[in-house]
C-alpha cells in the first residue's frame, strides 16, 4: 500500500470505460458513420475506435474531448445514464452488473436494427408525418401485447 491507496485488482475492462465506448458506438451509428470513418476523423486505426468502443482501451480525456467534438455532442454525453450502484460495488458485484448491462445481447439498444431505426425516424422531416408514425408503431406495439395477454 502506497500513500494509503490501495492497488484493486481488475477483471475485464471497468464499468465505466465499456458505458463510455457503448455510449461512443450507439453516437457513431445514430450519426451514420462507420468505425474507419470516425478512426479517420479523429487520426487514429479504426481498430483503436473498436477498443474503444469495446471499454478494452480506456479513451483518455482528450480522446474524449476529440470525440465529442467531432460527433457535436458534450462530453458529458457519454457519461450519462450511468447506473448510480455501478461505484459502490464490489469488482465481482460490477463484473456481474456489466455483463448484465452491456454485454447482453438482449439489449435493444445495442443492436444495429434499432439505431438505424432512430436514425431513419429522425431522417422524417415532416414533424406530423414523424409523429403519425410514431403513434403507428405505439399502436401495433399495444395490438401485439394485447394479443399475447389475451393469448391469441
Amino acid at each position: 500500500m502506497r500513500n494509503g491507496r490501495r492497488k484493486t485488482k481488475t477483471v475485464g475492462p471497468h464499468p465505466i470505460d465499456l458505458h463510455v465506448g457503448r455510449r461512443l458506438r450507439e453516437l457513431r451509428m445514430l450519426n451514420g458513420f462507420g468505425q474507419t470513418e470516425i478512426a479517420k476523423l479523429l487520426g487514429i486505426t479504426f481498430q483503436q475506435v473498436q477498443k474503444y468502443e469495446r471499454g478494452t482501451n480506456r479513451v483518455s480525456a482528450s480522446r474524449l474531448y476529440d470525440i465529442a467534438q467531432a460527433l457535436k455532442v458534450p462530453v458529458s454525453y457519454f457519461y450519462d445514464d450511468i447506473p448510480r450502484d455501478l461505484t459502490d460495488k464490489s469488482i465481482a458485484q460490477r463484473n456481474k452488473i456489466v455483463t448484465q448491462l452491456f454485454v447482453s445481447r438482449e439489449d435493444p439498444m445495442q443492436r444495429r436494427e434499432t439505431l438505424e431505426l432512430v436514425r431513419s425516424y429522425y431522417g422524417v422531416e415532416d414533424d406530423v408525418l414523424r409523429e403519425r408514425i410514431f403513434e403507428l408503431i405505439k399502436s401495433i406495439s399495444k395490438y401485439n401485447s394485447s394479443k399475447t395477454d389475451r393469448g391469441i
